[in-house]
């Protein structure tokens, strides 16, 4: 079932005869937004009228395990998408689709194409099939390439997410970090090598970041100066929440853990 009411508008202009061939659809959970991509494949190529769990037919289960052969997901290949898989999906539908309706790709992380790559994508998209539609993906639509960008129906598709309580492991790494960072002022890379090794998800970095967020937001000379923590001026503290923000931001933009850490310590180390 379709979650999110802009994909699920796409329904709608599909009954319409109103679909573009190409979307770049903008998300903060890349996930969700595949799983409703591909439930809208299903809706697109149902040889009858959709309904969720019909079974009357394998179509839903070869979509389901993207085995379906007239369905191609690509992912960046390292750190981008390479001109050799423009060229191979061009390859792959150079042919009418068969068993289902309609030719569809799907492009991860659409904002990692190089300019080999988009080039070879724009010769596949300037003049597409009529039998042929595509799904970009991104979590910035600011970061695809122009070229691509401009040629693309842009489609936002953000979804509600609920976090896990923040557990007291959280809040003690925390604590720990910033003592590290303000008392034994140390500012070095090196010491986020402990924050590394308690082998943090995702979820949990963010979490670690919110602690230190609310931290700094909430009163930190009142409430950390007694427990031997430097005064900090008006300007240092806004310094640190606007870093903590931003390393919060990238880190729900999936970008390397590693350099988002580093980065916040390197930012700290910078005059005020």
């Amino acid at each position: 079932m379709i979650k999110n009411e802009n994909v699920l508008g796409l329904v709608k202009k599909f009954n319409e005869n109103k679909m573009s061939h190409v979307f770049l659809m903008e998300t903060n959970d890349k996930t969700a937004l595949l799983s409703d991509i591909l439930e809208l494949c299903k809706v697109m190529n149902c040889m009858e009228t959709f309904q969720n769990d019909c079974n009357h037919c394998n179509l839903c289960h070869l979509i389901d395990t993207e085995t379906l052969p007239s369905l191609k997901i690509i992912v960046p290949d390292g750190q981008v998408i390479k001109k050799e898989q423009m060229e191979e999906l061009k390859n792959a539908f150079a042919y009418k689709p068969y068993i289902a309706k309609f030719n569809i790709y799907i492009i991860e992380d659409a904002e990692k194409f190089n300019r080999e790559s988009a080039n070879t994508m724009l010769k596949f998209i300037e003049e597409p099939e009529q039998d042929l539609y595509g799904f970009l993906i991104t979590n910035n639509k600011e970061n695809v390439i122009e070229t691509i960008k401009s040629r693309c129906e842009i489609v936002k598709a953000i979804y509600s997410i609920q976090e896990k309580p923040i557990s007291e492991k959280i809040v003690a790494l925390a604590n720990q970090y910033l003592y590290q960072l303000e008392v034994e002022k140390g500012l070095s890379i090196v010491y986020n090598k402990g924050i590394l090794d308690e082998n943090l998800e995702k979820e949990e970095l963010i979490q670690f970041f919110k602690v230190l967020l609310d931290i700094y937001s909430n009163d930190f000379n009142k409430n950390y100066a007694n427990k031997g923590f430097p005064k900090l001026t008006e300007r240092e503290l806004l310094k640190r929440i606007g870093l903590t923000n931003e390393m919060i931001e990238r880190l729900n933009y999936n970008v390397n853990i590693n350099l988002v850490l580093d980065s916040f310590v390197l930012g700290l180390e910078e005059e005020v």
